[in-house]
C-alpha cells in the first residue's frame, strides 16, 4: 500500500558517540514495537523511513532511524569506514537498552547494513537488504547500473578535484534548496512502477526532503560515502554468517538486480526475492509490511 497522506513527526534525538560526534535518529510506527533499525539510503537521511511508517503501525514494528556521519544532523566523520557504522550501531543500540534488534539496509544503506551482520551478528534478530547497492569497486557490477547513475559515481574514482567541482559547494547548495530538480534526475532511470509510487501520498516530498537533509553543510556525508562505495569495502562476505532476506525489483533503474543476485552468489545464507516489474522506490513502499513480517518471522 502506498504512504498515506500522513506524515509523522521527525522528532530528532542524539546520542553522543565515543568520539565525542552527534549521532542523531528518529522513530517511526509503534513506539512500543518490535525495534528495527534502518539503515538509509543515498543521498538522504533518516526521514526516508517515513515510508514506512504506515507498515510499521501495522506489523508492531518501532523503526529507529539514524542519520549516517554527516549527513542530516549527525556529526561527521570524515576519516568513517564502512565497517565503522557497526560501532555506531551498537552505541545506539545500547543506549536505547536493545539487546537484540532487526536491521534494514536500503540502497546505498545496504552495505552499512551487511558490515553490522558482519561485526555484531549475534545482537541481530534479522537483517533484510532493499533494493541494496551492490560492490560497485567491482567494474562487472559498476558496469550494469544506468550510465547516468553510473557517471555520477564514476567521479568519485577520479582526481579529487573533479569531485569537488561536480559535488563541492554550489552543487549541494542548488540540490538543497531545489531538491525538486532530483525528481528529475530519478525519472530518468525510474520504471513505471517508481513513476506511479512517486506520484502517491507525500512519498516525493519525503525523498525531497531527504535530499535537503543529506546536501546540508556541503554533504559531507554524502561525499563520504561517494568515495567509500567506489574503493574496497574491506568486508569479507563469505564469512557474514547471518541470513540475509534480499528484496530486489527486476525493473529497478538505479541499484540494478544484478547486485541483488551478486549478494546472493556470495553470501553464505542470502533468500532473493525478485519482484517483477518493480523499481527502486516501489519495493520499500508497496512491500514493507511483507519485508517486516518476514524479517521478525525468521
Amino acid at each position: 500500500m502506498p504512504n498515506s497522506q500522513h506524515t509523522p513527526d521527525d522528532g530528532v534525538q542524539f546520542v553522543e558517540t565515543a568520539d565525542a560526534r552527534r549521532l542523531a535518529y528518529s522513530e517511526f510506527g509503534s513506539p512500543t514495537g518490535r525495534p528495527v533499525i534502518y539503515c538509509h539510503g543515498f543521498p538522504s537521511s533518516r526521514r526516508e523511513a517515513m515510508l514506512m511508517h504506515e507498515a510499521a503501525l501495522d506489523t508492531d514494528t518501532r523503526i529507529i532511524a539514524p542519520d549516517r556521519p554527516g549527513y542530516g544532523d549527525s556529526d561527521p566523520a570524515p576519516k568513517r569506514g564502512i565497517a565503522d557504522w557497526s560501532d555506531d550501531i551498537a552505541l545506539l543500540a545500547d543506549r536505547l537498552k536493545l539487546d537484540k534488534f532487526g536491521l534494514i539496509g536500503v540502497s546505498g544503506g545496504g552495505p552499512y547494513a551487511l558490515a553490522c551482520a558482519a561485526r555484531i551478528p549475534r545482537r541481530l534478530i534479522g537483517c533484510a537488504l532493499i533494493c541494496p547497492l551492490g560492490p560497485i569497486y567491482i567494474d562487472a557490477l559498476l558496469d550494469k547500473m544506468h550510465w547516468a547513475v553510473r557517471t555520477n559515481l564514476m567521479v568519485a574514482k577520479k582526481p579529487q578535484w573533479l569531485g569537488e567541482l561536480m559535488f563541492g559547494g554550489h552543487t549541494t547548495a542548488l540540490l538543497q534548496h531545489w531538491p525538486k530538480l532530483v525528481e528529475d534526475l530519478r525519472s530518468i532511470a525510474a520504471p513505471k512502477a517508481d513513476r506511479d509510487v512517486l506520484k502517491q501520498g507525500n512519498n516525493a516530498a519525503i525523498l525531497n526532503q531527504t535530499i535537503t537533509d543529506a546536501m546540508r553543510n556541503g554533504a559531507p556525508g554524502a561525499r563520504r560515502d561517494l568515495e567509500l562505495y567506489t574503493h574496497d569495502w574491506r568486508l569479507s562476505f563469505a564469512d557474514i554468517n547471518p541470513r540475509i532476506h534480499i528484496w530486489h525489483g527486476d525493473a529497478d533503474g538505479t541499484a540494478p538486480i544484478e547486485h541483488a543476485r551478486w549478494y546472493a552468489k556470495h553470501l553464505p545464507d542470502a533468500q532473493l526475492t525478485e519482484l517483477p516489474g518493480e523499481g527502486h522506490y516501489s519495493v520499500p513502499v508497496l512491500y514493507s509490511r511483507q519485508i517486516l513480517s518476514k524479517l521478525f518471522a525468521a
